[in-house]
């Protein structure tokens, strides 16, 4: 979008990121249609003109999108006129790049499930420190709650993490809130939850493999519904090569096309269920990482397991966390980085 306002095209390649199943860029490229912009496929990606710059427009998500609101909302601080975005995501990562680029002199403001921007001719330079990350401290939250751990969080925000809270207390873990940010620990046994992930304000499809695989130390059955990504169980077969019992399943939605978030119907079947019986023994054996957070959950299973683990494909992992074995080991972790 910046490249668009600034130069009037861009050619850039399809992106990569974590296989989580179909994760069309649709929404994206239909937002920046509706603002002036001309898209050519091309074998090396896409080639987006916008020779006289972008236009503001009215545009409604037909399901929200998180990077998709803020990918629109970039395009549009630039652009000429105003820019309504209905249905937009409520992320907390979206506000805060709203309050940056209002600091650099962008005109946005929320309203309700709507943001509306009015375009400028320049952006200037400011100082913003970036909130903490949300999906980072609820994976650490869920080893140090899994374990048997009691840790400390530094800067973790709970406005950012209520629905987290929420339901960590209803499985029978504990938290304190204090000024230098939140201490996760637990004093009695785990016992099952069912949910179900969505948009924000609901429960995060970044936290769900690190919760599914809390709940293989949980007492009962467990019913986790992922509703964000069609493809995002497939850690769950490395999980059950190290003795968890997880049975994936199709949840017969009444009304997929709504509930669901990723486009129905889906090209190819997926199950988006999994039954989590437990508490279950873990034990240690040879791990493939999957994507990210499937990555960083395998270490997490790893941690809990009887016995040596190997982990391949940690590049995945160091995409999202930083000194993640240091920081493991900080907390006595027994964990070593193989070349």
């Amino acid at each position: 979008g910046l490249l668009l306002c600034k130069l009037g095209r861009a050619v850039i390649p399809l992106p990569g990121g974590c296989v989580l199943g179909a994760r069309p860029i649709d929404r994206h490229l239909e937002g920046l249609e509706a603002m002036g912009a001309a898209i050519t496929r091309t074998p090396d990606g896409l080639e987006i003109l916008a020779p006289h710059g972008l236009h503001g427009t009215s545009y409604t998500f037909a399901k929200k999108s998180h990077t998709g609101t803020e990918a629109l909302l970039l395009s549009a601080v630039l652009a000429k006129g105003q820019t309504v975005l209905s249905n937009a995501g409520l992320e907390p990562e979206i506000d805060d790049l709203i309050t940056f680029l209002n600091r650099m002199g962008a005109k946005v403001r929320r309203v309700g499930e709507s943001i509306e921007i009015m375009g400028v001719k320049e952006l200037h330079g400011a100082t913003h420190r970036v909130m903490s990350d949300r999906n980072e401290a609820v994976s650490y939250a869920c080893m140090a709650v899994a374990t048997g751990g009691d840790i400390i969080v530094e800067n973790a925000c709970p406005a950012h993490l209520r629905t987290f809270l929420t339901k960590l207390k209803k499985i029978g873990g504990s938290y304190e809130v204090s000024d230098y940010g939140i201490r996760f620990f637990r004093e009695q046994e785990l016992k099952a939850l069912d949910l179900t992930t969505a948009p924000e304000p609901g429960f995060m499809t970044d936290w769900q493999p690190l919760w599914t695989t809390m709940m293989t130390q949980a007492r009962g059955t467990s019913h986790i519904i992922e509703a964000v990504h069609n493809n995002r169980l497939v850690f769950t077969k490395e999980l059950n090569k190290m003795g968890a019992k997880i049975k994936l399943y199709d949840p017969g939605i009444a009304n997929p096309a709504k509930t669901y978030q990723f486009e129905w119907p889906e090209p190819v079947h997926n199950f988006h269920a999994a039954a989590v019986t437990g508490p279950t023994p873990l034990r240690g054996t040879h791990l493939t990482v999957p994507d990210l957070r499937g990555g960083a959950t395998l270490v997490m299973a790893a941690i809990i397991a009887k016995g040596d683990s190997v982990i391949d494909g940690v590049e995945h992992i160091d995409r999202g966390y930083e000194h993640f074995d240091t920081r493991l080991r900080n907390l006595s972790a027994n964990i070593e980085r193989l070349d």
